[in-house]
């Protein structure tokens, strides 16, 4: 039963929703009807009586909703188009419901230096509004929740990332000692600084090695120190879509190849659901199963992305690909079956 209400629930968050769209798009209003009609082309199958229930307990938490004189019968229903939640912030009624539902989704900052800022802000936007309404944004935010993923940027000193910024932003040289994962070991560096860049939960600093001459990404819970000396950085900014146009996410100097990639049907809606490159383009085959390809290096992202679908995807092409799919294959098996051996019978 729990779960059915949860669901009916997360149904009515997606339907008041519409509703909040399709009264903001049209400022001449909508009748009850109208809406019911509406959403069913959307997908939406509710009884009439629900959407009056809707409208009305959108407009008892404060939205700015107002039925015409007969708007409980048969007139319309009309949506203030803003909301003004200070004299220089003004929101729509959808951005601000949208904004609220969002807030679910900031779970993986808990653990760095900008949570209890974004909170700072939520309670400010809080402060300005109206008691119903916020109560009603609340209880909706309970019901909808979202995945926390990956958790954003663990071990990143604030001072560290205080100072990072503030090179990027002035432009100045930083003086680092930066731990690489490659040699294992601490070095100082000498970097241009150019932006910060967010990537599969981590935040990392596209700067210029200096010494080396060449446009590099660190991470950023790797760096041990960091000071921004008195002197400035020229040199020119390299765009993310060239830096990292080759991989799936911070691997990059790989060139890109075309890579052919076919799903079986049981993640095959899992793959079409979402964009996972620019340059991916799907082909549906027999049976449910589809192919897909894109423009991409052979990353150690790419492989670990193919792998962990196991035996839903098979690699068609490069043929370099194919034997790095192999070569991890054979060396978990050779894990597994030395650990399956040395259990006890």
């Amino acid at each position: 039963m729990k779960g059915r209400n949860a669901k009916g629930r997360n149904a009515q968050v997606s339907r008041i929703l519409s509703i909040l769209d399709l009264l903001e798009s049209t400022p001449s209003g909508l009748s009850a009807s109208e809406i019911h009609d509406r959403l069913k082309e959307r997908r939406h199958h509710a009884a009439k009586r629900t959407i009056y229930r809707d409208l009305n307990a959108l407009a008892n938490a404060g939205f700015p909703l107002f039925p015409d004189e007969d708007g409980e019968s048969s007139g319309r229903w009309r949506l203030e188009r803003t909301t003004r939640v200070h004299q220089h912030l003004v929101l729509s009624a959808k951005e601000l419901f949208a904004l609220f539902l969002a807030r679910g989704a900031l779970t993986p900052l808990q653990s760095t230096p900008f949570f209890e800022d974004l909170l700072g802000i939520f309670q400010k936007l809080e402060s300005r509004l109206g008691t119903k309404q916020l109560h009603y944004l609340r209880q909706l935010e309970t019901e909808v929740k979202f995945e926390p993923g990956p958790a954003w940027g663990l071990g990143i000193n604030p001072d560290i990332l205080e100072t990072l910024r503030s090179g990027c932003a002035e432009r100045q040289v930083i003086e680092a000692v930066y731990y690489s994962v490659n040699s294992k070991r601490e070095s100082l560096r000498r970097l241009g600084p150019q932006y910060l860049y967010y990537a599969l939960g981590m935040l990392y600093l596209v700067a210029e090695d200096l010494e080396a001459g060449k446009v590099k990404v660190f991470a950023v819970p790797r760096f041990q120190s960091a000071t921004m000396l008195d002197e400035p950085y020229q040199g020119e900014i390299t765009p993310p879509e060239a830096l990292f146009d080759g991989g799936m996410a911070v691997y990059n100097g790989i060139p890109p190849e075309e890579i052919v990639i076919e799903f079986d049907s049981e993640v095959a809606y899992f793959v079409r659901e979402r964009r996972w490159h620019p340059t991916q383009r799907i082909t549906h085959l027999e049976n449910g199963r589809i192919r897909v390809q894109f423009e991409l290096g052979q990353t150690p992202e790419l492989v670990a992305w193919i792998l962990g679908f196991g035996a839903s995807a098979k690699v068609r092409k490069p043929a370099g690909l194919i034997e790095k799919i192999r070569g991890a294959v054979k060396q978990m098996n050779a894990i597994y079956n030395l650990e399956t051996s040395e259990i006890p019978g």
